[in-house]
């Protein structure tokens, strides 16, 4: 029985994954919940089919075009030089 729900690498196999899904939180089976905390590779694989529903990993996300960032990095740096002038406008003493 336990050697069906382990591939020839050790690691878990549909069977044993689908045995973990369909228990309740916190009631997998004791030795399938031990190998999951211990195996890096079956918990990237728990988590890339949990990622969506349909088992297929769901597509990277890509990156900000680098104009936006230096848009967003200037913006920033009138913002602070702006405050820099109103501070000293409203610190400085009239005449």
């Amino acid at each position: 029985m336990a050697a069906a729900l382990f591939d020839a690498q050790g690691c878990l196999t549909a069977e044993g994954f689908a045995r973990i899904g369909a228990s309740p939180p916190g009631r997998a089976p004791a030795e399938l919940a031990a190998h999951l905390a211990q195996c890096a590779r079956c918990q990237r694989r728990l988590l890339a089919s949990a990622a969506s529903p349909s088992g297929v990993p769901a597509p990277r996300r890509q990156r900000p075009p680098v104009w936006r960032t230096a848009v967003a990095v200037v913006a920033s740096l009138l913002l602070v030089m702006m405050a820099i002038v109103m501070l000293r406008f409203l610190t400085t003493a009239p005449r």
